[in-house]
């Protein structure tokens, strides 16, 4: 379907656009509002807008009129014998109450009037005529309700909605009674079912009122309902705008003096889609982090770097690749990005080259390490009322116990480590014959002293040892989910748990104060983003 879109800040054309789906994301103040109530404006006779600002009281009972009536009224805000008149100033004038922005869309009564009025119709034509049973709009709505909402059950009688929960129709209440996001999915069913064939239907803020994880699979049945329409979607939803995954996206930067400033993004970027609509809707630079949206790493990065947009994308070699891929497109989005990795048993040699491509290493082997710096142990035990000084000497004392039987097993696993970056560096032969490429790869795994690298990294875990090095602990020892009671952390902090103290440790980081700001001095001092000797 095409439809005109303003023109572009410092344009004067408008643009034509050809599509199914439109997702138009970006902040608040975009002017993604202004931009709906322009599309719809200019494509008058094709759109039936339903805005974010809008009533969802629903009443309780209603009565039936005409099928004319009622679509007349719900479409264009009143019913007139002069039709000309209603197509082109109604909904204007009566719907929007000559404001197409900022009017409160009051229409609930209207939709239950017209829903009602179909399903007495149909009922009676059918009575009276026969043929096939009628599916009519509220049986649609009740079905894709109860869809979305399977613990609840939707139940029609004349001019009323009864729900009960599944299994309890002896616990009616009457539809009114529903919560918003219930009388939300209800009337944006029935809003969309009620629109005219082959229209233009745009959604300001479909994730309004609405759990996020039912967002995605009440708009697919919706668009599944309705194939003659097109969607036009405004949404500063980032996950709601990915899950519209065949539709087209327009990032709307901002508006000034009637123009907006907006985008048509190319779907032909090579990082993922989500990714890129979410970075450049921040307009901040972008740190890219192991783990999802519940991992210690987000949690702790969140509060430290608090002029960066954080985004978590699971393994190492993702952060590595997609910081990559997202810098090599700097010249098109100019937004600085960088990634932040564990430590694990990487290298001198290896952490200097991810840090010359802007991929900062973490100073400890994992996030969760972060947790046993000397000013965090410290901080929390003060804030508990523990002397600092005396419970951090007994969970190092304990850190530095367990290290000491673990280093064994420890040396082992670096020395695996190691090893395999050699023969990794064994395919990168510099030969064209397969004779000359086997002779080329003997001779190098031939030159691996395997005795001499593991003395070395058992050289370097003894002198930590030894030294009674904390930090250095940190640095190597990797052992997921294993130091922290090891040493016995939360027990000496008076912290009830792990769960506890990783709770508190994020609650201090939020407080802006001294000590939050010694939580984050201790936490950067642990990231390498320069070159190491």
């Amino acid at each position: 379907m095409e439809i005109l879109l303003p023109p572009k800040q410092g344009e004067v054309e408008n643009v034509k656009l050809d599509f199914e789906q439109l997702v138009v994301v970006g902040a608040n103040g975009a002017g993604k509002t202004r931009f709906g109530s322009w599309i719809e404006e200019h494509n008058y006779e094709k759109v039936h807008r339903i805005s974010a600002q809008k009533s969802l009281s629903m009443p309780s009972f209603v009565s039936t009129t005409s099928i004319e009536i009622a679509k007349e009224e719900l479409l264009y805000g009143v019913h007139t014998n002069d039709k000309n008149w209603l197509k082109l100033y109604g909904r204007k004038n009566s719907r929007w109450n000559n404001n197409l922005n900022t009017s409160l869309l009051n229409d609930y009564e209207k939709l239950m009037v017209l829903l009602h009025s179909e399903e007495y119709e149909r009922s009676v034509y059918y009575k009276d005529h026969g043929g096939e049973k009628p599916i009519t709009k509220l049986d649609k709505i009740q079905q894709i309700w109860q869809s979305v909402l399977p613990h609840r059950k939707l139940e029609k009688r004349a001019g009323v909605i009864d729900i009960y929960p599944d299994g309890q129709s002896d616990k009616k209440y009457n539809g009114s009674e529903m919560s918003d996001g219930e009388r939300c999915i209800f009337y944006l069913i029935g809003e969309v079912l009620c629109a005219p064939e082959k229209s233009i239907i745009i959604i300001d803020e479909p994730e309004m009122h609405i759990h996020v994880s039912l967002i995605k699979h009440l708009f697919d049945l919706i668009e599944a309902e309705r194939p003659d329409c097109a969607f036009i979607y405004l949404t500063h939803s980032i996950d709601f705008a990915f899950s519209r995954q065949n539709a087209v996206k327009i990032w709307a930067k901002s508006y000034e003096d009637e123009k907006w400033d907006y985008e048509i993004l190319s779907d032909e970027m090579p990082i993922p889609e989500q990714l890129y609509l979410e970075i450049l809707g921040s307009r901040l630079p972008v740190i890219f982090i192991e783990g999802d949206n519940s991992s210690i790493d987000y949690e702790i990065y969140s509060q430290v770097f608090t002029d960066y947009t954080l985004k978590p994308v699971n393994s190492c070699i993702k952060v590595i690749q997609i910081a990559k891929s997202f810098n090599d497109a700097f010249e098109v989005h100019h937004i600085q990005s960088y990634g932040i990795i564990d430590r694990d048993r990487r290298d001198k040699v290896d952490i200097n080259n991810l840090v010359s491509k802007n991929i900062w290493v973490l100073d400890v082997a994992e996030a969760e390490n972060l947790l046993l710096l000397e000013d965090v142990v410290k901080v929390i035990a003060n804030h508990m009322g523990k002397d600092p000084d005396k419970t951090f000497g007994v969970v190092k004392k304990n850190l530095i116990d367990f290290f000491a039987k673990e280093m064994s097993s420890q040396v082992l696993l670096f020395f695996k480590e190691s090893l395999s970056r050699k023969c990794q560096e064994l395919i990168d032969f510099r030969s064209h014959e397969f004779s000359d490429v086997i002779k080329e790869i003997d001779t190098k795994y031939g030159s691996i002293d395997k005795q001499a690298i593991y003395d070395e990294i058992k050289a370097d875990f003894q002198k930590i040892l030894d030294n009674e090095d904390y930090d250095g602990i940190l640095r190597v020892f990797n052992l997921k989910n294993a130091l922290i009671p090891n040493s016995k952390v939360c027990e000496e902090t008076g912290v009830r748990n792990k769960e506890e103290y990783r709770k508190l440790l994020i609650t201090l980081l939020k407080k802006n104060d001294a000590n939050s700001g010694k939580l984050k001095d201790a936490i950067k001092a642990k990231i390498i983003w320069t070159t190491i000797s």
